[in-house]
């Protein structure tokens, strides 16, 4: 990437910390089909801002881990003109949403990436379940 881009348009590449201090709202994402979209992967580039071989790209543009998982929540929400029913847990919302085995906002930020994810659960219904949620 940093090849690709030359090292005079690298530090203007993948402003977010650019666009958060100018108001502007920023949605996580990703090139999915290009790369595999994880979420919880997409949150760690935005906190580490590392290429995949690990060497710096433009680290003024990183994120704290808070902001990272509001623009993959309520960010995102607001981007695609849901967010009176996505983004959130509240009433009236649908209840989207995953148990992960650790906190992404208390983690090595290295490890954000890796965070495992114990249950999934759309639109209030649990579609994936690790830690016995259904049993109870």
């Amino acid at each position: 990437m940093k090849r690709a881009l030359g090292p005079q348009r690298s530090p203007d590449a993948y402003r977010q910390r650019s666009f958060l201090e100018r108001g502007i709202p920023l949605p996580g994402s990703s090139d999915r089909p290009v790369v595999d979209g994880a979420p919880l992967r997409g949150i760690h580039d935005m906190v580490n801002q590392r290429t995949a071989s690990g060497a710096p790209f433009a680290p003024h543009e990183a994120l704290e881990p808070e902001q990272a998982l509001h623009a993959y929540t309520r960010a995102s929400a607001y981007a695609a003109f849901a967010e009176r029913v996505k983004g959130a847990l509240a009433p009236g919302m649908l209840a989207d949403f995953v148990v992960l085995g650790a906190d992404p906002t208390t983690v090595e930020r290295d490890g954000i990436g890796e965070t495992p994810v114990l249950a999934t659960i759309v639109g209030g219904a649990i579609r994936h379940d690790l830690v016995g949620l259904d049993e109870s």
